[in-house]
């Protein structure tokens, strides 16, 4: 029974992450732009684009899903507001940034689901 479960959860896991590759793929322009945005603005080096399902308060929403027809919405953070607000713990923070160093081609995406929640870095092109 516990092995049925797990191969049910993992399934379940590997559909959100496919809806959000396929996701990105037609967003790439819109999401290109928000992640520049936020670094040429100089709010931050480390963008952070969520993805959710429902409405959050915790960041700026910019891509509805209705209006884009994808799977989640969109919306605008940085590392130092996910560290602000204890999704990030302070200590993982340093791991964080030399993440972006390391994926500089990909888009950092949190994946924000009532089932999961997860950082993903995704190629950008």
């Amino acid at each position: 029974m516990h092995q049925t479960m797990e191969k049910s959860i993992l399934q379940e896991e590997k559909e959100f992450l496919y809806n959000l590759e396929s996701d990105v793929k037609l967003l790439q322009k819109e999401l290109s732009e928000i992640v520049k945005a936020i670094v040429d603005g100089g709010y931050s080096k480390f963008p952070v684009v969520l993805a959710h399902p429902e409405k959050l308060a915790i960041a700026q929403q910019v891509i509805d899903k209705d209006e884009y027809h994808t799977n989640y919405n969109y919306s605008a953070s940085t590392l130092e507001e996910l560290t602000a607000r204890s999704i990030v713990v302070k200590e993982r923070e340093e791991d964080f940034k030399k993440q972006f160093l390391i994926h500089t081609d990909k888009y950092c995406v949190l994946l924000v689901h009532p089932q999961i929640m997860k950082f993903i870095f995704t190629a950008k092109g």
